[in-house]
């Protein structure tokens, strides 16, 4: 994971000293995140990318914004992600165009309350995003400004660190023992989205 930290930090910079070259470029989305076509326990996305023109086709930049999933006996989650995305544009000058986009990177999870109680505490610890996708793209008359349409796939990953503090031989729990014992519980989020938004 600090290996691309490190190169969307490099990314950063990239495209901070090619905008000067190169046409900039920003998309902005709504998503709907779901479980699948019944939209049931709906999340949502807030997402917006700046980027680089990099050919006519092909669109570079960074996406950030806001995420909240459902999860299972577990309530809402919330993310802040931060990631590379690609864009490609199949017929950039005409009306209507097929485009495919991919996301990867990583999403913080400060977002959480953590729990601290009086020999409880959970803290949540971000993780891996990736986002493909595929939609259509509807430019407006005479304008480079354009709408889209498209749907795709989100995986996320986080982590929740449990830490368990047993002081006493009052507690009923025997198994764990005196001490500290800590636990990390993994999740791994699989869901279907719907995306749609304007860009320039």
């Amino acid at each position: 994971m600090k290996r691309l930290s490190i190169a969307i930090l490099a990314l950063l910079g990239y495209l901070t000293v090619d905008a000067q070259t190169k046409k900039y470029t920003n998309h902005n989305e709504f998503s709907v995140i779901t479980y699948g076509p019944a939209f049931l326990e709906s999340g949502f996305g807030l997402h917006t990318l700046h980027g680089v023109q990099l050919h006519e086709n092909i669109a570079l930049g960074l996406n950030t914004g806001v995420d909240r999933y459902p999860v299972n006996n577990e309530g809402s989650k919330w993310f802040l992600p931060l990631s590379a995305k690609v864009n490609y544009v199949e017929f950039p000058d005409r009306k209507r165009s097929f485009f495919a986009g991919l996301d990867l990177g990583y999403s913080f999870a400060f977002l959480n309350k953590n729990l601290v109680e009086s020999n409880l505490k959970y803290e949540y610890q971000g993780g891996l995003l990736v986002n493909p996708q595929l939609g259509w793209r509807f430019k407006f008359k005479n304008s480079a400004k354009y709408w889209f349409l498209a749907t795709g796939y989100r995986y996320q990953h986080y982590s929740r660190k449990d830490t368990y503090t047993r002081p006493s031989a009052s507690l009923p729990d025997t198994s764990i023992g005196y001490g500290t014992t800590q636990m990390d519980k993994k999740y791994d989020l699989h869901r279907f989205t719907l995306q749609v938004g304007f860009g320039f």
